[in-house]
């Protein structure tokens, strides 16, 4: 195992990603914000242990300015055979040991697995023999949900097993939350806290942006069904005579739907007129957001959604589909036009609104950007964190 730096006097906060810190993905800039933020108000110091399994030992390195540890999580489900349930006793009788001594040698406070998997069960597991365990927190943000939901009836009866043993469980909206009950019980205690934003600091990033000469639709989301892209090209198309100035840009992270709205944007005539941006950094991402007219989350399913907060910290009119968490962050007709899904006939009316009352659109973009600076911050998303560990963490002697 790597030498482990001294403990300090504040204690670690340990968020648990299942891939690198480093990639494009809303669950990432949810745990990096998360962190900063606790760096910058000095009760916690963050560490981001990221489950890779090449790590056989613990390896330091910093990502996106914070301290990083790779290390393997062997998963634990119920489909292991033989020879993979030895592999796994063998890995956590030693994984066990070095991560107790990591806890201990940093003085760490809490362990937050966001986007939980197989590993999350291996880490409970582990957490549960320490001689003195932390608390360990589970942090829901939407697919993590789903591929629970769709897992065998074996691997769900064993979160069924674990999740009440979880000192907490968090979800990012009322919707999710209720969807987890839904799938493991009522008697579950889920905490929501709500994602937030540095709408100052993004507002600023984006103030450098050079404006185009005409109007644009902006959608940021990962290229993916559940998104909705398919429905915003068609309403696009119905919309691209009567506004010949209009342009749409969809950016987002590559997946498996990406090459058919490229063939859609063909087929509907509107090719030259769309810009579809992979991968896109989220350092580049406000840039568009400051170029755009209007932005438009038409999205089948949103846990939450904190593309709607950048949105709103600009002031941006926005128009989104009325699912999951959107109504816990915009009221229809106040702050935002919400749509029904898969509709989109209701989605270009809406943006036809927006884009023919440039006053009324600009008087709802700024009752948004109000609503999202008094409501949505990092600093509160934090203390609700920190609101769910005892008032004695782990010890720092």
């Amino acid at each position: 195992m790597a030498t482990l730096p001294e403990r300090g006097a504040v204690p670690v906060y340990l968020f648990v990603l299942p891939w690198s810190l480093s990639g494009v993905g809303g669950v990432n800039q949810v745990v990096i914000n998360l962190a900063r933020e606790m760096q910058q108000q000095g009760h916690f110091q963050p560490l981001i242990l990221v489950t890779e399994w090449n790590a056989t030992e613990a390896a330091e390195t910093v990502e996106c300015g914070l301290p990083t540890l790779r290390w393997r999580v062997r998963p634990y489900h119920a489909g292991m055979g033989l020879r993979e349930k030895l592999a796994y006793r063998l890995w956590e009788r030693r994984f066990r040991v070095q991560f107790e001594q990591l806890c201990r040698a940093r003085g760490v406070a809490a362990v937050n697995v966001h986007y939980p998997g197989a590993g999350a069960l291996a880490l409970q597991r582990c957490v549960a023999a320490m001689a003195r365990p932390v608390p360990l927190i589970l942090s829901f943000h939407g697919a993590d949900l789903g591929a629970l939901r769709r897992a065998p009836a074996p691997e769900r009866a064993l979160w069924s097993a674990a999740l009440p043993r979880m000192d907490a469980l968090v979800t990012c909206s009322r919707d999710l939350r209720r969807e987890l009950l839904d799938i493991f019980g009522a008697q579950l205690r889920v905490t929501v806290i709500h994602n937030g934003l540095d709408a100052a600091g993004f507002a600023a990033m984006a103030g450098r942006a050079d404006r185009p000469a005409g109007r644009s639709i902006l959608n940021v989301a990962k290229f993916e069904h559940k998104k909705g892209q398919d429905v915003l090209l068609d309403a696009f198309a119905s919309l691209a005579a009567d506004f010949p100035d209009l342009t749409l840009t969809l950016a987002g992270a590559s997946d498996h739907a990406l090459p058919g709205l490229e063939q859609q944007a063909a087929r509907l005539g509107v090719a030259g007129r769309v810009r579809l941006l992979r991968d896109v950094p989220h350092a580049q991402v406000a840039a568009l957001f400051g170029a755009a007219t209007v932005f438009a989350l038409p999205s089948r399913q949103e846990p939450f959604g904190i593309v709607l907060l950048e949105a709103g910290a600009l002031g941006l009119p926005v128009v989104a589909s009325a699912v999951g968490g959107v109504p816990e962050i915009l009221d229809d007709g106040v702050t935002a036009h919400l749509v029904p899904p898969d509709d989109a006939a209701s989605l270009a009316r809406a943006l036809r609104a927006v884009l023919s009352d440039a006053g009324g659109a600009q008087a709802m973009g700024a009752r948004l950007r109000e609503h999202v600076s008094r409501h949505f911050s990092w600093h509160a998303s934090t203390a609700g964190y920190a609101a769910l560990l005892p008032s004695a963490p782990f010890p720092l002697h």
